[in-house]
């Protein structure tokens, strides 16, 4: 209810409450894709963080946990350019804040970085790899399927020579039937934070359904006769 109240209200203040309502959204939005693969030493993984580990043979580091947190990112962030051109800027600005705000309070509390050269140094590498991830998945989103999978198995798998292909194909279309879903969905969906993430192991029947494609090809070759 105060999400609508302060939509609203901006309607005849604009300037003075779009910061602020984005500032808490994005905190929303953001909160749920840093849950996707959030794990605690001690404490048992939720279905998706059971996904990203054990399914994709991941370890639970904070390297997993900040490159599946930065698909589901770009995923919201590619939505949010849909948005009135007058507020892109400032939802996407505090979205990405949100994201480098916490990755280096784990670096302080959970991995014990205290001085802050040190954290500055990682915080270089980690927006370079943020940049270089959403470029990737940018291409990929443009170029197609295969272009995305093999963004997805450098970014999400490391480019591992045994990734589980029917495990690549589940993320890669766990991604597409997401970005499918945020661009059906209207704008007040986004900007009162109320997006929530399916499971990638969701898609596995879908994955393992014969291509019908393929299945005209095969028929349509000539049986090999013997000579």
């Amino acid at each position: 209810i105060a999400d609508r109240i302060a939509l609203r209200f901006r309607d005849y203040l604009p300037n003075t409450t779009e910061t602020y309502v984005a500032f808490d959204v994005t905190r929303e939005l953001y909160t749920e894709c840093a849950l996707q693969a959030a794990y605690a030493e001690g404490v048992e993984f939720s279905a998706s963080a059971k996904f990203w580990y054990e399914t994709c043979n991941r370890p639970p580091t904070f390297q997993s946990w900040s490159q599946v947190t930065v698909l589901h990112m770009w995923m919201l962030a590619a939505r949010m350019r849909a948005l009135d051109k007058n507020r892109v800027k400032v939802w996407q600005q505090h979205f990405i804040d949100h994201y480098f705000y916490d990755s280096e309070d784990k670096m302080m509390k959970r991995y014990g970085i205290k001085m802050a050269g040190e954290r500055s140094g990682y915080m270089k590498d980690l927006y370079h790899q943020y940049r270089g991830m959403t470029a990737a998945f940018d291409e990929g989103l443009a170029k197609g399927d295969a272009v995305l999978a093999t963004a997805i198995w450098r970014n999400i798998f490391n480019a591992a020579d045994d990734v589980d292909i029917e495990v690549l194909a589940m993320v890669t279309s766990h991604v597409r039937r997401v970005l499918s879903k945020l661009g059906s969905i209207n704008d007040e969906v986004v900007m009162t934070g109320r997006v929530k993430f399916g499971l990638p192991s969701e898609e596995k029947p879908v994955v393992r359904q014969k291509s019908h494609f393929l299945e005209r090809v095969e028929g349509s070759t000539p049986a090999s006769t013997a000579s």
